[in-house]
C-alpha cells in the first residue's frame, strides 16, 4: 500500500501572508486501485512567533509538517487502506456483466 501526502491549497492573509487555512490530501493505492481523502484545518499565528516562514518561502514539506502535527495520519492511511481493501474484495465478487458484444459496433 502505498500513501501519498499532497497539499491542495493554502488560504492566507493578504496583509501579511500568514496561512489560515491548509487543505491536504492521502493519495492511497494498491495495485492499480486508488483512493484518496482530503480534508483541511485552520491555522493559528502571527509573523512575529519564532519559525515564522514567509508564504513566498513555504516549501510543500514544511506545510506537510504542519499536516503531521494537525492531522490523525494513521488513521487517515488505515481508513484509505480499508477503503481499497473493500474495492479490492468487491470487485473480486463480480460474477456477471452487462452489455452487448464489441463486434456489435454500439
Amino acid at each position: 500500500m502505498e500513501h501519498i501526502w499532497k497539499v491542495y491549497n493554502l488560504n492566507r492573509t493578504i496583509s501579511d501572508g500568514v496561512v489560515i487555512d491548509v487543505t491536504y490530501g492521502c493519495e492511497s493505492s494498491y495495485e492499480g486501485t486508488s483512493t484518496r481523502t482530503i480534508g483541511d484545518f485552520t491555522m493559528v499565528g502571527t509573523p512575529s512567533e519564532p519559525g515564522f516562514i514567509p508564504y513566498e518561502d513555504l516549501t510543500e514539506d514544511e506545510v506537510l509538517v504542519w499536516v503531521s502535527n494537525n492531522v490523525d495520519e494513521p488513521a487517515i492511511e488505515t481508513a484509505n487502506s480499508a477503503s481499497i481493501a473493500f474495492m479490492i474484495s468487491a470487485s473480486a465478487a463480480v460474477t456477471t456483466e452487462e452489455g452487448t458484444p464489441s463486434s456489435w459496433g454500439n
